[in-house]
């Protein structure tokens, strides 16, 4: 058992994810991070303790790193067994595991469409659902949606329908009487186009050519960054956001406005 508040982040190990791990060491939480990849979520345990350890008040904090794969039910199951047996309990659920990878329409195939949604859907679902057992009254749920659930991302119809299906969750699951019985709030951060490192180009003519098409169609005129979806999924879990349940901030730049 412990004292301090259980942060929990799916997709821990890279981008939006560590990101907001990071911001998380400020304050005093018990951080989790879930992945699939054992190496990385070693090396982002690392980075994280390097941030708390830079700030001596905050040495007692404690990161720990779950290796599982959240697409399928077994994997759900053994990290709320973990989670349960080690913390007693989850105060912020920020369920950020998603995958964007999908081929064009014509070329996408059963396994394609499963991999998506068990990734970006069924992971998200099965998550809260496990974990709200565990969530005591003030907790508080963020989801990952993206900018494409509204506006669609033409060529990628597969993402932009499993990121819609995550909002309609959210919207759904805030008025869901098992949900509002143990006074737990659910929100999503809907990201537009965030650099991360699964947008870096090896080519530099691409990467050239992308960041001109996004200073061009973004009002902001530049690149999202992960610290700025970190800093609106640190503010839905605070209870300063207490009267705010069932809706999303959006982080784009003004991107959805276009």
């Amino acid at each position: 058992m412990t004292n301090h508040r259980v942060v929990v982040v799916t997709g821990g190990s890279s981008g939006i994810g560590l990101a907001t791990a990071r911001l998380f060491t400020e304050q005093a939480a018990d951080i989790v991070i879930v992945g699939r990849d054992p190496d990385r979520l070693d090396a982002a345990r690392a980075d994280l303790e390097a941030a708390t350890l830079a700030t001596a008040t905050l040495a007692t904090a404690v990161v720990t790193p779950i290796a599982a794969d959240l697409s399928r039910l077994a994997g759900v199951e053994k990290l709320v067994e973990h989670l349960d047996n080690r913390f007693g309990r989850v105060d912020v659920l920020f369920a950020n595991a998603g995958t964007s990878d999908a081929p064009p329409i014509l070329e996408t195939t059963e396994h394609d469409f499963d991999q998506m949604i068990n990734t970006n859907v069924k992971s998200v679902f099965f998550t809260i659902a496990r974990a709200l057992p565990l969530m005591p009254p003030g907790g508080s749920v963020i989801v990952t949606s993206s900018v494409a659930e509204a506006k669609g991302r033409p060529g990628d119809p597969l993402y932009a329908a499993s990121k819609a299906a995550v909002r309609s969750l959210v919207r759904t699951l805030a008025l869901d009487d098992a949900v509002l019985a143990r006074g737990v709030r659910v929100n999503a951060v809907t990201p537009g186009t965030i650099a991360t490192p699964l947008t870096a180009q090896s080519d530099p003519a691409m990467q050239e050519a992308i960041d001109a098409y996004v200073t061009s169609t973004v009002p902001l005129a530049r690149w999202g960054t992960t610290e700025d979806v970190a800093h609106a999924v640190v503010f839905l879990a605070d209870p300063k956001a207490g009267y705010i349940t069932g809706t999303e901030i959006v982080v784009d730049g003004g991107l959805s406005q276009t």
